[in-house]
């Protein structure tokens, strides 16, 4: 009976944790759309990737996070790449 008790005790915590990763991942999404709309804030509408980087490593991200939140991003269609090495939201 306490291994069954345990088992679902595990199951839940998993759950949790694996809600807790998603929510995290959705707030660094967040942040890096933050940096996107400073960046292209007044007249421009694009934005280098490379300041993105750099605008997050100021804000301790890692570049290999950005890259692969960037991509999460074109990939959830928010924003894309009209040419190679800039980024642009949509609509």
């Amino acid at each position: 009976m306490a291994d069954k008790h345990f088992d679902e005790l595990m199951r839940v915590q998993h759950q949790i944790q694996k809600g807790l990763l998603r929510e995290q991942r959705t707030d660094l999404k967040i942040e890096v759309i933050s940096i996107i709309n400073v960046l292209t804030s007044g007249r421009k509408e694009t934005v280098q990737k490379e300041a993105v980087f750099i605008e997050s490593a100021n804000r301790g991200f890692n570049h290999d996070e950005v890259a692969n939140l960037i991509e999460e991003l074109i990939k959830d269609k928010i924003i894309f790449e009209p040419m190679l090495g800039y980024i642009k939201k949509t609509g």
